[in-house]
């Protein structure tokens, strides 16, 4: 019986320390891979298979003489050709073949949301899945367009008797309000994730120094009582024009203006960064973040390029270095950063990991990423990256 007690213990002793060694290896490699940028390049291509190349890809056929408009959004990469519009699944699958009236378009999107409208047109479309969920024809010119990720709209609209009018529609496409700009142009809009509140972006040119403003429309008020519906201003710094404004939450609305990032809100008002000579793109449109490529001396006339990805809520940073050139595009879907070397794609998330890499032996002519999708333009095909 002792025997056998004994027995067990060292089984027992045995099984604790092959446990402990496993946390430790497992803590080790973790360790590893986020400090070791080859030992890192060499867990993803050989064990997680992050490496895609043209020959194992799904793909789609382009015809080039009809000049489509490729995008990508959800899990759907689009064409649009003809005022058709063609949603493909991750397999190259067709799902919907929609009629959408418009030549020259511009787009935006917000999860399983998808805005496409007639650029200085009248035309607008909401989209969602397979199906259009409303239309609308606007008198003016369409200048911008919004969605949240609840499906609520707001456009902006010139040639007018007004610098810019902002209208703003529901799920249902009903128009809830107009709010009227007499003296600013607007320049962008967003739509706060609760659909309380919108931010307007405006620039005013008419003094001898721009000034840039952005404007909190509480959208209950803005139904009700509208002499009564801004809820806050914010003014910038002399000579700065405000360029993009993305609500990342339900109470604070990033602001990127010329020369600087701030986060504006009802109850916060704070700068989150200046922009420097070495930034080469930024982009606000990432969930909880912004992404930054700057670059970084590395010798007599050279230079590497790193990808900083900073939380506008904790202040957080990571880092992801780029042993290549400098990218010629990078583009933002929720928390996907996808970005275009020339002869390769990289795509990373918001936290600085590798999700894909894209070899190509041909040069790349455009990139489109969605929330779980991702599309690689040539000439006459995309080639098809499941995330």
């Amino acid at each position: 019986m002792k025997v056998e007690k004994i027995k067990n213990t060292k089984a027992a002793i045995i099984k604790i320390i092959i446990l402990i060694i496993i946390v430790i290896l497992l803590v080790y490699i973790t360790a590893r891979y986020a400090t070791d940028e080859k030992f890192r390049s060499l867990i993803d291509t050989n064990i997680l298979k992050k490496e895609v190349s043209e020959s194992n890809l799904k793909s789609i056929e382009l015809d080039t003489d009809t000049n489509p408009t490729v995008y990508a959004y959800d899990k759907y990469i689009v064409v649009l050709s003809k005022n058709k519009l063609l949603e493909y699944t991750s397999e190259g699958k067709v799902v919907a073949e929609l009629d959408v009236n418009i030549s020259v378009p511009i787009i935006a999107s917000n999860e399983k949301y998808m805005v496409i409208a007639e650029k200085n047109g009248q035309k607008m479309y909401l989209i969602s899945g397979e199906n259009i969920i409303w239309d609308t024809s606007v008198e003016g010119s369409i200048s911008g367009i919004n969605v949240n990720k609840n499906g609520y709209v707001s456009i902006v609209i010139k040639n007018t008797i007004y610098k810019s009018i902002i209208a703003f529609y529901d799920l249902s496409g009903t128009e809830l309000f107009r709010n009227y700009l007499p003296e600013n142009y607007a320049t962008c809009t967003s739509v706060s994730t609760d659909n309380q509140y919108l931010a307007v972006g405006e620039v005013d040119y008419a003094g001898t120094i721009i000034k840039s403003y952005i404007k909190i429309i509480s959208i209950e008020k803005a139904q009700n009582d509208p002499k009564n519906s801004i809820v806050y201003n914010y003014e910038s710094e002399n000579g700065e024009i405000i360029t993009n404004i993305n609500y990342q939450d339900k109470e604070n609305a990033i602001c990127m203006f010329t020369n600087y990032v701030q986060k504006v809100g009802i109850e916060s008002n704070e700068r989150l960064y200046d922009i420097t000579e070495n930034d080469v793109f930024i982009d606000i449109n990432l969930k909880n973040t912004i992404a930054i490529i700057d670059k970084q001396s590395s010798g007599l006339f050279s230079y590497k390029y790193e990808i900083a990805i900073k939380n506008t809520n904790n202040k957080s940073e990571n880092l992801y270095i780029l042993n290549s050139d400098l990218p010629k595009t990078m583009i933002i879907s929720g928390n996907n950063i996808a970005l275009n070397l020339g002869n390769e794609v990289q795509i990373i998330n918001s936290n600085g990991w590798l999700l894909k890499k894209y070899m190509s032996t041909n040069q790349i002519k455009n990139l489109v990423v969605g929330d779980s999708i991702a599309g690689i333009i040539y000439k006459n095909r995309i080639e098809i990256i499941d995330l």
